[in-house]
Parts: structure tokens; sequence; C-alpha cells
């Protein structure tokens, strides 16, 4: 069994954490162009289990500036090396790492480790020659496994839950529908708030408005974020929502007129579940009442009369885009990323499609 070694997981560590910034729209720092050549020829011309060992080995150089860049770190076989990196890349369904199981294995590096010697490997050496002139130069031996890190990203190809269907079921009665099937999942607000985030995306969009979204606990918990979304034009803030399930909002009106004055937010919108069954905030005049003591434009919404609005504002292609953004959202892992929301998203979407693909072509 291999021995356990710290830097071996602190290098897994950074190689994911930094795959997942790269995801998320990071930009990379490019290394110099002989290192970046070095890495691309090594990235198109070596077999998956080189490219994800490479990309491994970058990283522990960063985490250990002293390795010799010759020898294989003990312990990068097992649990918690190479077969935690390769299921971590599955689960991203990164495609760069060739779906494999343990590179480490693959590439003969088994039983004692410490008798391999990279610089005699033809798979390796070429690369590891190359990028030779980068020790002790830590900011460039980030920027190289960096490199690595950004093209395993973008290599990332998940299947949306909805293909390309035509207009012809995506109509507003059925989107309708779907939403509001997607509305009703337990998830711990995480579905309803994406929804309601990529809802807005595709409508906010055509009038040149951008939509951020956050961890549906962000706002509360680190109080950094203006609301759940938060709606920019040309990065200048300029509406904030809150989305929510619970019914807590209701004692928490003061803090989103907090937040509006901190913000400098003409408007605050609170879209919520259940507002129309309530006697009191569903009655114009008595939700009026409760909300002109705030002395601020906040406006309280039912989830449902949003949903329904949007679904019949946005045209086929539109709508399809929203359910897939919102599936995206569900997947980032700074927002969400539980397999178990994202399984529950994708089966409600399947079952739709069973239910609409028979029914023939009329809005039903």
């Amino acid at each position: 069994m291999s021995e356990r070694n710290k830097i071996v997981e602190e290098a897994v560590r950074l190689a994911l954490e930094r795959i997942d910034a790269f995801i998320n729209g990071e930009k990379v720092a490019l290394p110099s162009k002989e290192h970046r050549r070095a890495a691309d020829t090594l990235l198109e011309e070596q077999a998956p289990s080189v490219r994800t060992a490479a990309l491994y080995l970058m990283y522990y150089w960063v985490s250990d500036p002293d390795w010799d860049l010759n020898s294989v770190p003990v312990g990068t076989r097992g649990t918690y090396g190479d077969k935690l990196l390769c299921e971590e890349l599955g689960l991203r369904h990164i495609t760069l790492y060739g779906s494999i199981t343990a590179y480490a294995e693959n590439l003969g590096w088994k039983g004692n480790v410490k008798n391999v010697r990279l610089e005699k490997d033809p798979r390796f050496n070429g690369f590891l020659a190359a990028v030779a002139d980068a020790k002790g130069a830590p900011k460039e031996v980030q920027k190289i496994a960096d490199y690595f890190a950004s093209r395993f990203a973008e290599s990332k190809v998940e299947p949306t839950p909805l293909p390309p269907v035509g207009a012809d079921v995506l109509t507003f009665v059925r989107a309708k529908r779907l939403f509001h099937a997607l509305l009703a999942l337990e998830s711990e607000g995480h579905v309803q708030q994406f929804l309601v985030a990529s809802l807005l995306f595709e409508y906010r969009r055509r009038h040149g408005l951008e939509i951020r979204t956050h961890h549906p606990h962000a706002s509360d918990k680190f109080d950094g974020t203006a609301g759940d979304i938060e709606e920019y034009h040309e990065e200048r803030l300029v509406r904030a929502y809150e989305v929510t399930v619970r019914d807590d909002w209701r004692n928490r009106v003061s803090n989103f007129k907090t937040k509006m004055d901190r913000f400098k937010l003409p408007k605050y919108v609170i879209i919520a579940a259940n507002v129309n069954a309530d006697p009191e905030w569903s009655v114009p005049a008595t939700m009026a009442l409760k909300l002109n003591k705030y002395e601020r434009d906040i406006a309280v919404v039912d989830i449902t009369d949003v949903l329904n609005f949007l679904a019949a504002e946005l045209n086929p292609a539109e709508l399809r885009a929203v359910v897939n953004k919102g599936y995206e959202y569900l997947s980032d892992r700074k927002l969400c990323g539980k397999e178990d929301f994202k399984e529950k998203y994708r089966e409600t979407v399947r079952d739709w499609l069973d239910e609409v693909s028979g029914s023939g072509t009329a809005a039903t």
C-alpha cells in the first residue's frame, strides 16, 4: 500500500480547485511561450494517463518547489492520489483525462516508485526538460500548472438535460408545466433560485443587462452580496432579488431595506412562495400597509407569477436555454454541485419529455 503523502493530497486538491476556477470563468495567466508550447505538445500528442499525470505533477511542483522533476512522489498511486483525481475529474465531466480510473497504475508506477526516473521516460522527459528552467520561479511554475488546469477545464462536456426540441414542444403551457414541476423539487431552495435566475438571465439579456446569482445562503451568511440574484448594467448594480420558498422573509423586510441603502438600490424584489395564498400579503391594500412603513420601493411577488409571466414572454429557444442554464447553475460547485439535486432536475426534465413526446403536437 502506498505511503500517505500530504503533499500528494495537496497537489490533487489544488488541481481540482484551479480547474473549478477556470470552469467558473477565471482567465488564465499564460506561461512563457516555450513552456506553453511544451504543455500543448504533451496534451496533444500523449495518452490520457500521461496528460493527467502531467497535470498532477505540475501541481505537485507548486506544492513542493524542491521537487526534482525526475522522481515520482511516493503516494501518487492510490486512494488519495491518482484515483481521487480521476474520480473527481469524472464528476466534473472533464473529457481530457479520458475516463481513466488511475493514471499512475496505467503508467506502470507500481510498487516502489522510488525506482522510477522520469528523465528516462520518453512520455515525460521532453516536456520536463522544456520546463526545467522554471525551477526557482514559483510564479512561472504556477502559470504552467494553471495552463494545464485551464485546458482540462475547457474540455468539460456535460450533456444538457433538455435537447434541442422544437417550438411545438416548448409552448407556453408546456414550458409552464415543466417550470412548475421543477419549482416543486425539494432542493433547499437551490433549484427554485436558479430557475428564477435563469429566466431573468434570458429575459434581461435582451436589454443588455447581466444577471448574476450566488450560493442560496451566501447573502444571509456572509452578507457580501446584495441578494440571491443581482442585476447589472455595464458593471453597475441596479437591482437585487431575494428568492425564497420559506416563510421567514416576512420577518426580514427590514434587512432588505438595509441592503437597499447599503448598495444604493432604487428597488428590491422579493420573489417568494405562497404569496398568493397569504390572506394579508395577497391583498394589495394590506401589502401596501405592510411595506409603506419601510419608505422604500420593495416589491413582493409570488414565485409562480414570475415563472408564468416569463414563460409567456420567452420564445422556445430562450425557454430551452432557461432549463439548461438552471442546470448549469446547479452543477456549478461554487453555487451547489450536489449530485442528488442534479439527478432530481434531470429526472424531472426526462419525465416531462416523456409526457410531451407522447401527447402529439397539441399544446395541452
